[in-house]
């Protein structure tokens, strides 16, 4: 836990905000902004602006093991032209400029910034913010490609993914899609991709329905698979993925399933040589229940991004084990 730290400014240039954070023992900026940039790793990549009742300000002030005076003192400022007193809690006061600070360092976007982009007033993590948050929480810089939070750049792709108009001639192979994802542009797509087709299907299986995450609230159990796969140059286009926890993922890249045109779950006829205790857990039949499904898939709440027919019809082609 963090403890309360007092900040080095010299009493006789104190303002009156600077001596209200040293009278009262609250946190260094500095020690703010390392927290902020952790917590916003371990939310998705974003926070709401401080206010009293937000659950995020009441950790991170639990985290600073805050007592109640700390939490509940407040700034007093005078509108001189209306006479009229404003008050401010100095807790909120110190993360807005926590916050504030971060943004001048290109760590994290401003909420007005994040709001033209998505219409959610937040402090979103930019990728140099992740990577900052990723080495101050002690995670390995490689783990940025499989979680799924947000960074403005990555987001930006993200909404041109899911307003990208649905064309009936769709082709989901790219033949010139490179193949090693050095490029700087590569790797955000193709998070992008994983972020946009979890977020489509609200990080919920289509197939069975499952929908977890880790005990940290790092990562969802769900993953993103290509319906043409990523490796035979599958677009990175939300209309050729779907959201499989990955039990279904692995089954769906060995054909084990693939859909129909309309969206239904159509079982290899393979699954009637498999022995009998195979596919099962804890007794109930997993593989077979799922050949006795009528239902079609979980899908998005939009048309226009739902698995793509010219997708469906490569994967029965190429991949589906008849």
């Amino acid at each position: 836990m963090l403890g309360p730290e007092k900040l080095p400014y010299p009493t006789s240039q104190m303002s009156y905000e600077g001596d209200m954070l040293t009278r009262f023992g609250m946190p260094t900026q500095k020690a703010v902004e390392q927290a902020l940039l952790r917590v916003l790793l371990q939310n998705g990549g974003t926070i709401t602006e401080f206010g009293s009742g937000e659950k995020l300000v009441e950790e991170l002030a639990n985290e600073f093991e805050l007592n109640e005076q700390q939490r509940s003192i407040a700034l007093e400022t005078i509108y001189r032209k209306e006479g009229r007193l404003k008050k401010s809690l100095l807790w909120h006061r110190l993360l807005f400029r926590s916050a504030d600070s971060l943004a001048k360092q290109n760590l994290v976007s401003r909420p007005t910034h994040t709001l033209a982009l998505t219409g959610k007033r937040e402090w979103m993590l930019t990728e140099k913010g992740f990577d900052e948050a990723l080495k101050l929480s002690n995670i390995p810089a490689a783990w940025k490609e499989v979680l799924p939070t947000k960074s403005f750049e990555v987001e930006k792709i993200v909404k041109k993914l899911m307003a990208a108009p649905r064309r009936e001639n769709y082709n989901p192979v790219d033949a010139n899609k490179p193949v090693k994802k050095t490029a700087r542009q590569a790797v955000l797509r193709s998070r992008s991709f994983r972020l946009a087709v979890a977020e489509a299907y609200k990080f919920r299986c289509a197939m069975c329905g499952l929908k977890m995450r880790s005990p940290d609230a790092l990562f969802w159990e769900v993953e993103s698979a290509h319906i043409v796969p990523n490796r035979l140059f599958g677009r990175d286009d939300v209309c050729n993925g779907i959201a499989l926890c990955r039990f279904h993922h692995w089954a769906f890249d060995l054909g084990w399933f693939t859909l129909s045109e309309g969206y239904g779950i159509r079982v290899s006829p393979k699954v009637s040589s498999l022995p009998d205790d195979y596919g099962r857990m804890h007794g109930f039949d997993v593989v077979r229940s799922t050949a006795k499904a009528t239902s079609r898939i979980n899908l998005p709440a939009s048309e226009d991004i739902y698995p793509h027919p010219n997708s469906i019809l490569w994967h029965n082609q190429n991949v589906f084990c008849k």
